[in-house]
């Protein structure tokens, strides 16, 4: 073996270097700095006192930019291999295929033997040329049980897997989750919730809620994983977070309690299973005010330019996001605030819990059950209003949205109301008692002008709809036999029994009906959503029939706040904090999956 020293400045790369891409070669750089070049170049001699590097490219590379960073001389002597004569491409594949790589594993003992040494991160990071978390990363790998590192280097544990196990440094627990694993074997998420299942994850509503900042001032500890990108970690002690969650959840009753309600509840885990059961008072509005009116000027300002730049679908996730959210402020402005009157707060009371996005989740005026009957008193009286049967709340949707779902809760009842005669008979004389007989100003949502209601305005492809479908298949069958000429009815209609009568007026009243929320001019007449209340109630209306929240027809369309409000009520919050990482796009499907066939629906269509 012909092993000479050669100045560095005589050595120049070889075209017959196989290895055409070099890369880490600041790092690899770094190392010959610290421990100096562990191996020899392979060179053959060139033109005049050149030496052709036929392997060790790299190394030729990081020891020229040592010389550029002044660390070493031009004159550098580089052990060499001197070959003669020989196939340069062959030596170079040779070198190169057949060196075997060190395996992670060995890299992550070998910082752990640094750091008993006494080098911290920092020292080792700067001998081997890579970032201090790179080293951090690595000690922790190598902190992992030893069984479980025997299990990667024989490659029946992924990369992935190893990592995971990292959230705890309890080896027992490791290997209890390893041994348990199902057949079809383990994935890194399922892993992290084993270990992490008696904590509380730091992005969930219970920990935002608390605060961190909080949790930690009291002594509470945090897990992080390093793996991580945002390093969010879990809260290992619940019974604190618990604790605390329950002190800022009392405080925030009692000062609701202060307001004169009949009843303040704490509700940490609020949701629509326990809302359903109450009705809900509805407050007397103030209209916005001078600076209000300033303000949702503004945001309209701001999102108008948002549709001028983008469209009014946006590709732009920030760009739709920041358009949804500007509609559920205008929205809110617009209704102005609400003033709860003392006859208000006599037969209702109010829940206090925390909502998705960790912030304090009060809702007022909820009448119980029991309390039902003196709240419709009052409400004749007019001292309150109680919409356990009608009224929704449409916070976070935006008009269009609201006018497209309450089209098809109009096509629902047209379609249930036109094969109910009974109904049908009680709704059109309701209407005109209603007009003829009574001075009040209460409303109904059938329209007795005789003029039908066009929904494919406000929903698009509603013609397709099942309730659609259902209302033109009973409509068919009730008018079967009609004559076509309109002069020629009367005769016909003189001819026919009460049932086939009934059975065409109650198809007529359907036409009529009206529920769709909309803007409308001042002319213009609104529905009653208190009446559309009682006869969706009258039909028995479930519109999870006929209506499923789908990424175009609500997920889409709506900002990913509701999604998630929507994903916990339906499934759970387990499920939505899975989600609450993702894009806007990719939430909205994954709702769309986890929120088939479960009968979900928003406030509106309730």
């Amino acid at each position: 073996m012909n092993i000479r020293l050669i100045p560095l400045a005589q050595l120049v790369p070889s075209l017959d270097n196989v290895r055409k891409v070099k890369t880490g070669i600041e790092g690899l750089a770094t190392s010959i700095a610290t421990h100096g070049l562990l191996q020899n170049l392979q060179v053959r001699p060139a033109n005049g006192e050149t030496f052709e590097v036929l392997a060790g490219g790299r190394r030729l590379a990081a020891l020229q930019l040592l010389t550029k960073q002044k660390k070493i001389a031009p004159d550098y002597p580089v052990p060499c291999e001197v070959r003669e004569g020989s196939d340069a491409t062959e030596i170079s594949l040779a070198e190169n295929e057949m060196r075997e790589a060190m395996h992670p594993a060995d890299q992550f003992e070998a910082f752990r033997k640094l750091t008993d040494e006494g080098k911290g991160p920092e020292e080792i990071a700067a001998r081997f040329g890579t970032t201090p978390k790179v080293v951090a990363q690595r000690l922790k790998l190598a902190m992992v049980s030893p069984k479980l590192i025997a299990l990667y280097r024989k490659e029946e544990m992924t990369l992935d897997c190893l990592m995971a196990f990292t959230v705890s440094d309890d080896h027992k627990a490791q290997e209890k989750v390893w041994a348990a694993r199902p057949k079809w074997g383990l994935n890194p998420e399922s892993i992290r919730d084993a270990l992490t299942e008696k904590h509380i994850a730091a992005d969930s509503k219970l920990a935002l809620f608390v605060g961190i900042k909080a949790y930690e001032k009291e002594g509470g500890a945090v897990m992080r994983d390093l793996f991580d990108d945002e390093n969010a970690g879990w809260l290992i002690d619940p019974a604190l977070v618990n604790q605390l969650a329950a002190a800022k959840l009392d405080k925030a009753a009692e000062a609701v309690r202060a307001e004169g309600w009949k009843w303040v509840e704490v509700v940490p885990d609020l949701d629509w299973e326990t809302l359903k059961q109450f009705a809900k008072a509805q407050p007397t509005r103030i209209p916005p005010t001078a600076a209000h009116q300033k303000e949702i000027d503004k945001l309209t300002a701001e999102g108008q330019a948002i549709l001028d730049q983008h469209g009014e679908d946006p590709d732009d996730d920030e760009a739709r996001d920041r358009f949804y959210e500007i509609q559920e402020l205008v929205d809110e402005l617009a209704r102005g605030s609400e003033q709860w009157t003392p006859g208000d707060k006599a037969n209702a009371g109010a829940i206090v819990g925390i909502g998705h996005d960790g912030k304090p989740d009060i809702r007022r005026g909820l009448v119980k059950p029991e309390d039902k009957a003196a709240a419709r008193k009052a409400d004749k009286a007019g001292v309150t209003n109680t919409s356990g049967e009608g009224e929704t709340e449409n916070s976070g949707l935006s008009a269009r949205l609201v006018e497209d779902l309450t089209a098809h809760r109009t096509a629902a009842l047209q379609a249930i109301l036109s094969g109910n005669p009974k109904v049908a008979l009680v709704a059109i004389v309701h209407a005109l008692a209603l007009d003829c007989l009574y001075t009040a100003s209460l409303a109904s949502c059938v329209r007795v002008t005789g003029s039908p209601t066009y929904l494919n305005h406000s929903a698009e492809s509603i013609a397709d709809s099942t309730a659609s479908k259902a209302f033109a298949a009973t409509g068919k069958t009730a008018t079967k036999g009609m004559p076509k000429q309109p002069e020629k009815l009367w005769a016909w209609l003189l001819d026919k029994e009460q049932k086939t009568l009934l059975a065409i007026l109650a198809v007529c009243v359907a036409c009529t009906v009206d529920t769709v929320e909309k803007r409308r001019g001042v002319m213009d007449r609104a529905p009653s959503a208190a009446h559309a209340g009682q006869l969706a109630k009258a039909l028995k209306l479930d519109m999870a029939q006929y209506w499923q929240p789908t990424t175009a027809s609500y997920f889409g369309r709506v900002s990913k706040g509701l999604i998630l409000e929507a994903v916990t009520e339906g499934i759970g919050k387990p499920a939505a904090a899975k989600l609450a990482a993702m894009k806007k796009e990719a939430m909205a499907a994954n709702a769309t999956q986890l929120l088939a066939d479960k009968n979900w629906l928003p406030a509106i269509l309730r």
